[in-house]
């Protein structure tokens, strides 16, 4: 039982990072799902690049 809390905790913090990165690119204009896909391949580049490129929504435009 110890085992399976553990490997619980583990994949929730593994899926946190990519959809925290989802949920910035979905503010930010861009596509959610690709985003959680980078975000699971390079977890803490992916934010990094995303907070780099510009704010392509629309809530910013005049």
């Amino acid at each position: 039982m110890g085992a399976g809390i553990f490997f619980s905790i583990g994949l929730c913090f593994l899926f946190s990072i990519p959809l925290v990165t989802a949920l910035f690119a979905k503010r930010m204009g861009r596509r959610p799902i690709v985003w959680f896909f980078i975000g699971a391949a390079l977890p803490g580049i992916a934010s990094i690049i995303l907070f780099l490129l510009p704010d392509i929504s629309d809530n910013n435009k005049n």
